[in-house]
This record gives structure tokens, C-alpha cells and sequence, in this order.
């Protein structure tokens, strides 16, 4: 069944921008809230990035992270040579989640789909920090009077997610201008914090999913009775 998410998701998301940021292996020259310009923050010296996000991001760890198989030897792996990037979703984000989506990703028959969904919130050989999403590239001709991206996606363990920039103000969607952050994936999720773990990595709190929308009506196909 993943194989076929993956294909449909790859279809979906085909039209992303040409200038997403995949890392290899080898070294390469909805109240929301914008991430503030000071140095990210650090935990204690020699905190695993698995217990920082038991005791930070708990239910994020708990339901979606600890799906992946083997992910904190991946993640352990990663800080010793490039670094990695995780996206984790607010505890607000994370409480205010359907019941029945709760039981659908805690149900070991969706265990594939869970995996998929977490695995979008995973860059696992690059740390990319939110100084490096929000870099413009000058050579390119701005629209508009603003200067583009330098990335227009990242390349995460479960596929392409778009970066754009985030806009605020205006009235039922007219009139909103870009107001110097950025935004991961379809939901546009906003980071709001980042904290260095380990030696190269970075966890970004954001205010949303950053997998596709699409990804939730596969749990749909597996209904919970009584829903």
C-alpha cells in the first residue's frame, strides 16, 4: 500500500519548484507566528534528539516520529556526517487533532500511512536552518519588486515539500502581502522556533502539518467504527 501512496503523492507533487534543496552525501557550494531573527536555541549539551523531543514535542514523538522504523539510529547516523532537519508540529497542533485522526495513527493496521505522514516531517542527511529557507536568490529577476527564493522545496524522507514565501494581512484571502518568513508544504506550516540538537542537527516547531493533505484520506480508507 505505501507504494501506491508514494506513486500518487509523487504524481501530486510533481509540479513542485525544479530548485528543491536534496542533500547527499557528499558536501554541496493558526495564530501564526513568524520565527524571530536570534540564533536558534540549543538544548543541554549531549541531549539525544530523542529524548529533547520526548520531553518537548511528546505526542509528536509518541504518535508520529517513533513510527519510523529505526529512525534515531538514522538520525544518529545523520549528526555525525551531514545533519538532519526534522519539522515537528506544536504540542497545541498536536492536542487539537481530530480524535478519530488520533486513532487512525495509533492504529497498527494504518501503520504504512503513519509512517508516510511522519516521514514528511524528516530531512535526514542535510540540517537546514531557517536562515537557509529564507536565503533569496539574486540571480534571478524579482516579481514584483521581491527577490525569489533560493530554494523552492526540500527533499524529505517522505517526498517533496514546497517552500514559499508566507503572507499575512488582506481580507478572505485578497490583498495579503509577503511579510519576510517562510512556509513549508500545502499548509503552508510556519516555523515558529528552532533549536540546534546534537552535533548538526536542527528541530523547527512549526504550527502545522507539513505532509500533503492528500496523505489523510488513505487513513480514511481504513474507517475506526463509530466514526
Amino acid at each position: 500500500m505505501i507504494h501506491s501512496i508514494s506513486f500518487l503523492l509523487a504524481i501530486c507533487l510533481a509540479h513542485l519548484s525544479s530548485k528543491t534543496l536534496a542533500f547527499t552525501s557528499s558536501p554541496t557550494p493558526r495564530t501564526k507566528t513568524l520565527l524571530h531573527s536570534s540564533s536558534p536555541s540549543s538544548p543541554p549539551e549531549n541531549e539525544s534528539i530523542q529524548s529533547y523531543l520526548q520531553s518537548t514535542h511528546p505526542l509528536f514523538e509518541t504518535l508520529l516520529l517513533s513510527k519510523i522504523p529505526n529512525i534515531y539510529t538514522i538520525l544518529k547516523e545523520s549528526d555525525s556526517t551531514n545533519g538532519y532537519t526534522i519539522f515537528a508540529p506544536s504540542n497545541s497542533v498536536m492536542e487539537s487533532l481530530d480524535p478519530k485522526r488520533k486513532l487512525q495513527i495509533s492504529d497498527p493496521r494504518n501503520a504504512e500511512t503513519t509512517e508516510k505522514l511522519a516521514s514528511y516531517h524528516v530531512i535526514n542527511n542535510g540540517k537546514v536552518t531557517a536562515e537557509r529557507l529564507k536565503r533569496e536568490d539574486w540571480t534571478v529577476p524579482k516579481i514584483d519588486g521581491v527577490a525569489a527564493l533560493s530554494i523552492g522545496g526540500v527533499l524529505t524522507l517522505g517526498g517533496e515539500l514546497r517552500v514559499g514565501r508566507s503572507k499575512s494581512g488582506g481580507f478572505m484571502g485578497f490583498g495579503a502581502k509577503e511579510d519576510g518568513g517562510v512556509v513549508i508544504g500545502n499548509n503552508e506550516a510556519r516555523i515558529v522556533k528552532s533549536t540546534n540538537v546534537g552535533s548538526k542537527g536542527v528541530v523547527h516547531e512549526v504550527d502545522s502539518f507539513v505532509a500533503p493533505d492528500l496523505i489523510w484520506r488513505y487513513f480514511d480508507i481504513l474507517r475506526i467504527p463509530g466514526f
